[in-house]
């Protein structure tokens, strides 16, 4: 018995349009196939390295990539995986990492278990020993981090061992640092000019530094000696050389070596532009930053200085008075506002 299979001219036509474009699809990819092996084949290929000035090649051109040296170190790239060479032209880290960053005082690479890991440059090599973390606090020292504890490395590569639980930034040559909750200072070469003691030390500025113990203030210089002791029961702001204090809850003003400017038996005080405003029970005055009296305490109220001239009360009037003391406008006002444009509004009672 044979099957014979029919088919009408509507599907044959159909069936033979498939076959057209499925030709036309077969050519175009053989066309781009062949134009994509003729492009690889014209590709320009480089590879990179180094010579020095007198044209000898220290690092031979084989890398796919180079960065720029950094104290001696040069991130290279070979086969997708970035290394480091030296200046000799030495590997000294092989191309085996996703990712590497060089610093000027450090190297840090991506390891295996995806952890950064940091190794540190000295003046002519590479330290072996691996971090945790590091930052570069100077040029001539680096803060490596181990085991969640802070040490240093100079440019010889002598370690002081990580101890601290942080560090700071160095703030004219110096750095705070941080060990069971109470900190310190070192210096340039990670010697403790200050042991870790106080509850707070701010950064080192114009040779002097805070230090809060016990909720009491002092100052220390660079030699880590006290120059003003820890009693004072608020912060120093100093302004020209001269700092508000606060002691057994009465304020006064002191300069930079402790010496008392002006008497600690103010009920308050407070800067007002040039003077520093003082009160006594509910009266006002001003005293300049030597300690030498402007006007008398003797007002209600002393406004802020504007343009030169600051708004009193005495006696329930408003008046006026300069920077020297003197009431350019006796207080016999209702009402007086601050001077802008050389004018003041003020006001007076009229009786009906």
């Amino acid at each position: 018995m044979s099957l014979v299979y029919k088919i009408n001219f509507t599907d044959f036509c159909k069936y033979t349009n498939i076959f057209k474009v499925m030709k036309k699809i077969i050519v175009l990819l053989f066309v781009f196939a062949v134009k994509t092996s003729f492009a690889q084949l014209n590709e320009k290929i480089f590879k990179y390295g180094f010579v020095d000035q007198t044209g000898k090649e220290i690092i031979p051109c084989k890398y796919d990539g180079i960065g720029t040296f950094e104290n001696g170190f040069v991130t290279v790239k070979l086969k997708g995986k970035y290394g480091v060479v030296d200046n000799t032209g030495k590997e000294v880290i092989r191309c085996i990492y996703d990712e590497i960053i060089n610093k000027q005082n450090w190297i840090m690479d991506n390891a295996k278990n995806g952890k950064y890991q940091y190794l540190i440059k000295t003046t002519d090599l590479l330290l072996l020993k691996k971090y945790d973390d590091a930052k570069t606090l100077s040029p001539e020292i680096t803060a490596v981090k181990l085991n969640n504890k802070w040490g240093f490395i100079d440019v010889i590569g002598e370690e002081i061992t990580p101890k601290y639980d942080d560090i700071k930034e160095f703030t004219d040559g110096y750095a705070v640092v941080k060990l069971n909750n109470k900190y310190g200072i070192v210096n340039q070469i990670g010697k403790e000019i200050i042991a870790p003691v106080y509850d707070y030390v701010q950064g080192f500025e114009d040779g002097l530094a805070i230090v809060q113990l016990k909720g009491k203030y002092g100052v220390i210089n660079e030699e880590g000696k006290l120059v003003i002791p820890v009693q004072y029961e608020m912060n120093f702001y100093f302004t020209d050389g001269v700092s508000i204090v606060k002691l057994n809850e009465k304020y006064g003003a002191i300069d930079e070596n402790g010496k008392e400017i002006v008497p600690v038996n103010y009920d308050f005080m407070a800067l007002n532009n040039d003077a520093i405003q003082v009160r006594l029970g509910d009266k006002y005055g001003l005293i300049d930053n030597r300690g030498k009296e402007i006007t008398s305490v003797k007002y209600d109220v002393i406004e802020s200085f504007k343009d030169g001239i600051a708004v009193v009360k005495l006696n329930g009037k408003y008046g006026f008075i300069n920077k020297e003391g003197k009431e350019i406008a006796v207080p016999k006002y209702e009402k007086a506002d601050d001077f802008k444009d050389g004018l003041a509004a003020v006001r007076i009672q009229i009786e009906n």
